[in-house]
């Protein structure tokens, strides 16, 4: 059962118990009021009067399911009590309950005409009674009309706190849901994050890895020297894939996607991409012109991933022999980067290739992460140049 559900079935319980209770209350008061000496009344109390202060007591049960017929049952049987002039008893506290419930389970518009025609009518009924009857005192028109309209005011004001109330809940579900789909939208970007990060460090290991197994084949019965630091340099390719595909693939196994036991790197390291590369065979020149500054970190990782894969794609797809050259430029609203090499065959490898490019993609991505430019293609005369442009936004 739903807490809505619930609280329906609580709610019956409790009219009922109200309606069971105010009969019996109703029965004590007409036999008060019977021996009462004081009370005025001009019939005497028989069967049909029960029947109506039963008709007039009993359907409060019903209230909040038929507000409506039981209103009209309610007034009616009123009616036809008080135009019998039999005692008048704590019954006519059923009336305030029932348009009580008018208030408070009908649309407003609703709600409102028939309050207001129910309470016009016993006002009237009332004010007729006390115009030709020595039992009813003209007083108690007045009495009548705040009998009949405070209810219903009361009950407009509960339907009015309780749809603001659903009001609320529905925007804090709503607004959950939509956090809920954000946190959701976060991990798919993240990981998609990672996956980048996958692809750049493996495809750069693996191409160092295959490089130098294909030179240490070649040099195997020539240079043993040689050959023995090509293997070394594929171990040391090996542990380095292996270390950042433990990282991140643990990253993917937790909950707190910004688990990390290891910093990322940045420009900070890039001696050291400089060196791997040279050590696997790609002859590269570092310059740096202006300041170097502090960069944020999402702009450091990125503009080393940027080089990494554009030395990489040089150490693949260049040949023997390839050298490279990478420029960054610290300037006043930006950072530019330049990866320029002498190799052959670069554009034709990655056009030719079945699943190549994709280092590529990932360049544009990241530059079109960061609001910068990115223009890459072959050289007049040979070789291939990747430049960026990156924004820091007045740093």
């Amino acid at each position: 059962m739903t807490t809505a559900q619930g609280d329906r079935a609580h709610n019956r319980r409790f009219d009922a118990l109200i309606a069971i209770g105010l009969f019996l209350l109703t029965i004590a008061s007409l036999r008060e009021a019977v021996t009462a000496d004081a009370v005025d009344y001009g019939r005497e109390p028989d069967v049909w009067n029960y029947l109506l202060l039963a008709a007039m007591t009993l359907p409060v049960a019903w209230r909040r399911r038929f507000p409506i017929a039981v209103l009209i049952v309610v007034a009616g049987a009123f009616v036809l009590d008080r135009g019998a002039d039999y005692p008048i008893t704590v019954g006519i506290w059923a009336i305030p309950m029932a348009l009580h419930a008018v208030g408070t389970e009908l649309p407003p518009h609703q709600s409102r005409r028939v309050a207001w025609v129910a309470s016009g009518l016993l006002v009237v009924f009332t004010a007729l009674g006390a115009a030709t009857s020595d039992h009813v005192a003209p007083t108690t028109v007045v009495v009548m009309a705040a009998f009949t309209v405070f209810p219903y005011v009361l009950g407009r004001e509960v339907h009015q706190r309780r749809t603001q109330t659903a009001r609320l809940e529905r925007r804090a579900a709503e607004l959950e849901r939509r956090q809920q789909e954000q946190s959701r939208e976060a991990v798919r970007r993240e990981r998609a994050r990672i996956a980048r990060e996958l692809h750049d460090v493996v495809a750069h290991e693996m191409t160092v890895m295959t490089v130098q197994a294909a030179a240490a084949r070649r040099m195997l019965d020539k240079d043993v020297d040689r050959t023995a630091g090509a293997l070394a340099t594929v171990e040391h390719a090996g542990h380095a894939a292996l270390h950042e595909m433990r990282r991140l693939l643990g990253v993917l196994r937790t909950d707190d996607l910004k688990a990390s036991h290891h910093p990322q790197p940045g420009l900070a390291t890039l001696d050291e991409l400089v060196e791997h590369m040279r050590g696997a065979g790609l002859e590269v020149e570092l310059e740096v012109e202006g300041t170097p500054r502090s960069l944020p970190a999402g702009i450091d990782l990125n503009v080393y991933r940027i080089i990494q894969e554009s030395l990489t794609n040089a150490l693949k797809h260049g040949g023997p022999h390839t050298s490279a050259t990478v420029r960054i430029g610290y300037e006043p609203d930006g950072l530019s980067v330049e990866v320029l090499d002498d190799g052959r065959g670069a554009a034709e490898a990655l056009v030719t290739r079945p699943g190549s490019g994709q280092g590529h993609v990932g360049m544009r991505e990241r530059t079109s992460m960061l609001n910068g430019r990115l223009t890459l293609g072959p050289r007049i005369g040979g070789g291939y140049r990747v430049a960026a442009h990156i924004p820091l936004d007045g740093s």
